[in-house]
């Protein structure tokens, strides 16, 4: 579902990451809606998966109810949420070979149990890869924040074509994982997040995802309010 504001609030964040000072506005607010639109997909996957009978939900156990809860509702405040919250490990599938290698093709047989629900296999993954390679040629220095990830990580990313993305997508259904899978306090934060009304509290998950997230990727992000 494509979320229809956008995550940015009226008064810019302050912030010394000379990225975001300059770069427009106007354009971060549109890769932010995508990336919204984005993170609704995938959490509609992760809810699902959490009302299912599925054993391989991808975050820790203790999570679990608190996702199968979520409305539609609740799921765009948290997509909302200002970064990518799916996560694709390019340096796992490629090992530093060519994407399109034939030979590193895993047979279902051996893949592990997938988590996303069948109908979502490919195209969530394809949307994911999609987004992230986007959001690198859009501005790297950006897409490092909104992804976590480091220079080899954009570097990794700028190598692929659209045709490499297809591929990966279609051959590895099992390569989209949430970020911070194991992180307990990121995701209580986010979930916390999802269940309130007031303004503030989903701002201030926004802010926590977004240092969190600069954090993985070697960024030291301050992000705060203008003094009014």
């Amino acid at each position: 579902m494509i979320a229809r504001k956008s995550p940015i609030p009226p008064t810019p964040w302050r912030t010394p990451y000379a990225s975001w000072r300059h770069f427009e506005i106007a354009m971060l607010r549109e890769l932010l809606d995508k990336v919204a639109a984005v993170n609704c997909q995938f959490l509609e996957a992760l809810v699902h998966c959490a009302r299912s009978d599925n054993l391989e939900f991808p975050l820790p156990a203790s999570l679990r109810e608190q996702v199968a809860r979520l409305t539609v509702h609740q799921q765009e405040t948290v997509g909302r949420c200002g970064v990518i919250l799916a996560e694709v490990s390019l340096c796992d599938i490629t090992c530093g070979r060519g994407i399109t290698d034939q030979s590193r093709v895993v047979d279902s047989t051996e893949q592990a149990r997938h988590w996303l629900p069948t109908e979502l296999s490919m195209s969530l993954p394809y949307c994911v890869l999609f987004i992230s390679w986007y959001l690198v040629h859009a501005n790297p220095d950006v897409a490092r924040v909104l992804l976590g990830i480091d220079a080899s990580g954009v570097a990794a990313y700028r190598e692929l074509g659209v045709q490499d993305i297809a591929h990966i997508a279609r051959t590895h259904p099992d390569c989209v994982r949430p970020r911070w899978g194991s992180h307990l306090e990121a995701w209580t934060v986010i979930l916390e997040g999802a269940s309130s009304t007031p303004y503030a509290d989903a701002r201030s998950m926004t802010l926590r995802c977004l240092q969190v997230s600069a954090g993985a990727a070697g960024i030291d992000l301050q992000l705060g309010s203008r003094s009014s």
